[in-house]
């Protein structure tokens, strides 16, 4: 069969896509009625210039083969494009769709063009017409203007790689602004310019970009993502560059209205230095004034100063007399003999108090000792306790209730069995025996 189908073109959808690691792109090509398995080698899917997708309507072209480990053939794709629009068409939407999704065609992200560039680098063809009417523009608006020209190839294919390196060399070059150009031409002529990498480079060049592709009407990839865009090279130039003569008599204007601003200025400065100078008065009457007021103060100075003067000298004379009258020797003589005196009596006050009062504690103790329970017990009596009061009489306690005995040392723990039972064991004290 492979030499038979070596070379067919198969339409069908798109189904079953898998993209593997290696590149190579393994998927179905469908209809109503049957299915063939297609394969993509990595190096033909690079070539491919849109997104190939499930449910997509194509048109493949290439060849069958059999894959023998399956028994099965398969379409190997040498080519593939839409059915019904063009491949060119779906690839360039696509990518118009991913740059939008990524920011790149917002006017926010657009810088403007230095007023007047020292250097303008020019991206295009040396041998072009656009580089000659960008030149003669140039020139005709301000003369001695410094371009530098960066030549690249502006149609065919690999020739976005030339321009993406003359974009490079303008920046490494210091260019301030840069120029990617070239004329007119047939879409086909224009398709560099939709390159997605030449995209990239002018997104991420490090200054303005003006892209100035084909005529007004054509608009590439490159023109949305610069920072300007150009209808022909003609008009990047005068977009570039403003025009010298303009400039110079908007200065001449503005050195007019500069001297003139000036001069009223000084005018005014002079007319306020009259009027201030009028109102001045002279200064030497200015300075015979001051000098009066300075001798006036230094008079009153001399006045208050010398008052006050006298006034502390008569102090310190009169606190001299008084320290006179009090000679310190005097009165720490004085004080000493205070002191002794003081000494003495504190002494014998203490003596008087210390016997008086000790008397007084001896007579005390004396009181205090029959009251001593701790030298009543220690004689052979006792102390009798009922919950933890002392009985006085036999009817505080019943029999069988515990008592504790306190003797001199020591106690015992006891149980009343009987109460005024006789014999009395200390007959003849008043009141015993009597009922309360």
């Amino acid at each position: 069969m492979e030499p038979g189908f070596s070379d067919v073109w198969v339409g069908g959808e798109v189904g079953n896509l898998r993209r593997q690691p290696s590149g190579h792109v393994y998927f179905g090509l469908k209809d109503d009625e049957a299915s063939v398995d297609a394969v993509l080698w990595a190096t033909t899917a690079r070539r491919v210039r849109f997104d190939l997708r499930d449910g997509m309507e194509v048109v493949a072209r290439g060849r069958i083969e059999i894959y023998a480990p399956r028994g099965r053939y398969q379409l190997v794709v040498q080519e593939v494009e839409p059915r019904g629009a063009g491949a060119r068409a779906l690839a360039l939407q696509q990518l118009k769709d991913r740059l939008a999704a990524e920011g790149l065609l917002d006017p926010a992200r657009k810088r403007a063009l230095p007023f007047l560039p020292a250097l303008i680098g020019v991206a295009t063809s040396t041998s072009g017409a656009a580089l000659q009417d960008f030149l003669r523009v140039v020139r005709g608006r301000f003369p001695g203007a410094r371009v530098v020209v960066a030549g690249c190839r502006v149609q065919g294919e690999g020739a976005a790689a030339t321009v993406i390196s003359a974009l490079q060399l303008l920046v490494d070059g210091g260019v301030d602004v840069a120029v990617v150009t070239r004329g007119g031409g047939s879409a086909d002529d224009l398709w560099e310019f939709n390159d997605e990498r030449l995209a990239r480079a002018i997104a991420a060049c490090p200054v303005p970009v003006v892209s100035a592709v084909g005529h007004e009407v054509d608009v590439t990839v490159s023109d949305l993502v610069a920072d300007v865009r150009a209808a022909t090279p003609t008009h990047a130039a005068e977009i570039v560059v403003p025009v010298r003569d303009d400039l110079a008599a908007s200065l001449s204007g503005l050195r007019g209205r500069l001297v003139r601003a000036a001069g009223g200025a000084v005018s005014e400065r002079r007319r306020v230095l009259r009027a201030l100078r009028a109102e001045l008065e002279d200064p030497r009457r200015i300075l015979s004034d001051q000098r009066r007021r300075l001798d006036d103060a230094v008079h009153r100075g001399t006045v208050v100063v010398g008052t006050r003067l006298r006034a502390e000298r008569a102090r310190i004379a009169h606190a001299g007399e008084a320290l006179r009258r009090r000679e310190p020797r005097e009165m720490l003589r004085q004080l000493r003999r205070r002191r002794d005196a003081a000494r003495q009596a504190l002494v014998a006050w203490s003596t008087s108090t210390f016997r008086r009062e000790s008397v007084r504690l001896e007579r005390l103790s004396a009181r205090l000792e029959p009251a001593n329970v701790g030298g009543i017990l220690s004689r052979g009596f006792a102390l009798a306790l009922h919950g933890g009061r002392p009985l006085r009489r036999s009817a505080e306690a019943a029999p069988g209730d515990a008592i504790r005995v306190v003797l001199g040392q020591g106690w015992l723990d006891a149980r009343v069995e009987s109460r005024d039972a006789p014999p009395d064991p200390i007959p003849g004290l008043p009141g015993r025996g009597e009922e309360e």
